[in-house]
């Protein structure tokens, strides 16, 4: 039978109030409400609501393999006594650089093009024995191996100071994480199969490839993981890393950006950048194009004296700038605190703060320094994730409906 306009819009307003609270269970047919979907507890008879949850990943041993920003230089590590040496190269094949990539979380591997150091040159460089010598004198880099060459690399730099619009090119790995066609959060690409965005951020879509937010091609999201969190630091651990079920293509307008380095330490003052779609002022509306804005590091003690009371943690950093008016805000979590080392590096996840732009109230965000080894084992056991246990994911519900959507370059 037909419906009059009235019903029909009353039935569109009742499937789209269902659809936002609660989650169909196909046989036999029955709503679970939201809150119920993915707690560890089935409600529908055939597991509809506990089925491809996000997976809590606990904290590991550290990776066995990392780099140092001193010329990329390979370090690895001595298991039996907990210390680590750079790799001489005598006798060093693919083979293994290849296992050392892996251990970092790459699947993909350049050949070897003798990317090699002298040990003369550099300071003093400490061997697995004492007793073995380094006849070549020479050790290994990895800077043209793994798929550490390419990332952290745009066709445009930024040019303007403040809050102002961007060009995607500029900042190629910037993703927008959605709901139901909404922007909810930022992401950066890591790898071809591989966004890193904050924990809060979820049920969503991401886009990418463009610094407008309409238009786009959808790509299936594989798994969500997300660090372990702890009643005694509840805002520690705001990270979590999506695996893309098939990778995204790069080009100009999308581009991995680098991790940084082990020893990458930054000090006070340094000039940082961040780009999001959130709000351009406190209480206000999301920016439709990609906005930058330059900020500084602020050290923990004065971050947590002006504003945060302790709660900001070594796993934290602090970013703004003393006068205010340039900061994250609503709609920017889970994008990127990005350094620029000689190419761009992701140093911090958007996370957490008072206000927006206030005076002497710095952003917080997730250090990702902080968690290399946690992304280095993500990436090493996905997608079976063994040690992962499903997360109660309360009201965000699950991944069924969750997809990656790159986007098509806007015309500048």
């Amino acid at each position: 039978a037909l419906q009059d306009p009235v019903s029909e819009r009353l039935n569109g307003r009742v499937k789209i109030y269902l659809d936002h609270h609660y989650l169909l269970c196909k046989q036999p047919l029955k709503l679970v409400p939201l809150k119920q979907v993915c707690d560890g507890q089935l409600d529908c008879l055939q597991g509809e609501d506990e089925a491809n949850c996000p997976q809590w990943v606990p904290a590991g041993p550290p990776a066995g393999a990392r780099v140092s920003k001193d010329r990329s230089i390979l370090q690895v590590l001595n298991s039996n006594t907990g210390a680590w040496s750079c790799v001489c190269h005598d006798h060093f094949s693919a083979a293994l650089a290849r296992a050392a990539c892996q251990q970092m979380g790459y699947r993909s591997l350049s050949p070897v093009q003798e990317p090699l150091v002298p040990t003369r040159a550099a300071k003093p460089i400490p061997f697995p024995s004492s007793s073995r010598k380094c006849l070549s004198g020479l050790v290994v880099s990895l800077f043209s191996q793994c798929p550490l060459a390419g990332c952290g690399q745009s066709v445009r730099t930024p040019r303007v100071l403040g809050g102002s619009p961007a060009a995607i090119e500029a900042w190629p790995w910037q993703v927008s994480l959605q709901y139901r066609k909404e922007h909810i959060c930022g992401g950066s690409i890591i790898g071809p199969g591989w966004v890193l965005t904050a924990a809060h951020c979820f049920n969503w879509r991401v886009k990418a490839g463009s610094e407008l937010l309409s238009g786009a091609a959808t790509f299936a999201v594989e798994k969500v993981f997300l660090a372990e969190v702890t009643p005694a630091s509840p805002k520690d651990n705001d990270i979590a890393l999506v695996k893309l079920r098939s990778p995204v293509h790069y080009s100009d307008s999308t581009k991995p950006i680098c991790l940084p380095y082990f020893d990458e330490e930054l000090v006070p003052g340094t000039p940082l950048w961040v780009i999001g779609w959130g709000y351009t002022e406190e209480h206000g509306k999301l920016s439709e194009r990609l906005q930058q804005a330059e900020v500084q590091l602020v050290d923990e003690l004065s971050c947590n004296l002006a504003a945060y009371h302790g709660d900001v943690t070594d796993r934290m950093l602090c970013a703004g700038l003393p006068q205010g008016g340039v900061d994250t805000c609503q709609g920017d979590s889970g994008g990127p605190l990005l350094y620029s080392g000689g190419h761009w590096q992701v140093v911090g996840i958007v996370s957490w703060g008072q206000g927006c732009g206030t005076p002497s109230t710095p952003g917080v965000y997730t250090s990702v320094r902080a968690y290399l080894d946690w992304i280095y084992a993500v990436r090493r056991v996905s997608p079976s994730c063994p040690r992962a246990e499903a997360a109660p994911f309360g009201s965000a519900g699950s991944l069924k409906d969750t997809a990656i959507r790159h986007m098509a370059l806007a015309a500048l």
